[in-house]
């Protein structure tokens, strides 16, 4: 059975219709299937729901590094380093100094906004802001870095493009509107629509004045940008990973 998609059937496609897909896989992207599977008597129906979802894991692993008991049996007679009795005590002692060592190194993590992540809880309770569980790490640095930095200027264009850009980790540019007292927030550092956008607006509503707006401008890869790439360049990206490649100007 032929399964290759024709062109014109392509082209009829929008941006959410293929935006999950990669270039390389778009004629096997629309294929769907309804099978049963059977094990053991009991029937298993398998329908052709397409369920996507995102899991952030982060894994904290402080390993210690001095072998704390080896040093201290050093100091022993060598007639006491096969006593059982010192044994037990050393291997007490070495339990107590790995676990120092790695409390010191937490702490020592939680000093640098970059790197906290026990000490975010304290950073957001100082400045009052709400925390939000689905946050990432990153994403409440953002905002606890923003807040900093409005808490102790005035509010002007340059306070607002250094909220922004701690936010998007690129360049924003400031600019007036035709209508008075709107102003565009435009992102010109990275493609597409920034992670955490509503910290943004949250972050920005706290510190500019009652009287102005803000609006939001995206920028994305258009076309022009792409032709001298070939499709091999583009197999492992998807289009909506294409359209936001910062790798392409």
């Amino acid at each position: 059975m032929d399964i290759k998609r024709r062109w014109d059937e392509v082209n009829t496609l929008t941006w959410d219709d293929i935006g999950l897909y990669q270039w390389g896989k778009l004629v096997l992207a629309f294929m769907g299937a309804n099978s049963e599977v059977e094990v053991q008597g009991v029937r298993v129906k398998h329908s052709p729901t397409i369920i996507r979802a995102i899991t952030e894991m982060i894994v904290n692993i402080v390993v210690s590094e001095r072998d704390y008991k080896s040093t201290m049996i050093e100091y022993l007679p060598w007639y006491e380093r096969k006593s059982v009795i010192f044994d037990a005590i050393l291997n007490a002692y070495d339990k107590e100094f790995r676990k120092l060592e790695q409390d010191f190194q937490v702490v020592e993590r939680n000093v640098f906004l970059d790197t906290a992540i026990e000490s975010l809880n304290l950073h957001e309770r100082d400045l009052g802001i709400q925390n939000v569980s689905k946050l990432r790490y990153d994403q409440r640095r953002e905002q606890i870095s923003s807040r900093y930095r409005s808490s102790f200027d005035q509010t002007t264009e340059e306070t607002i493009k250094s909220v922004a850009m701690a936010f998007s980790n690129g360049e924003v540019e400031i600019n007036k509107t035709d209508i008075p007292g709107l102003y565009e927030i435009k992102f010109v550092g990275i493609k597409g629509i920034p992670n955490n956008l509503e910290g943004l607006k949250k972050a920005l509503d706290i510190i500019i004045p009652a009287h102005l707006a803000l609006t939001y401008t995206f920028t994305y890869n258009v076309w022009d940008f792409v032709s001298k790439l070939t499709w091999g360049d583009c197999l492992d990206k998807t289009w909506d990973e294409l359209r936001t490649w910062n790798e392409v100007s």
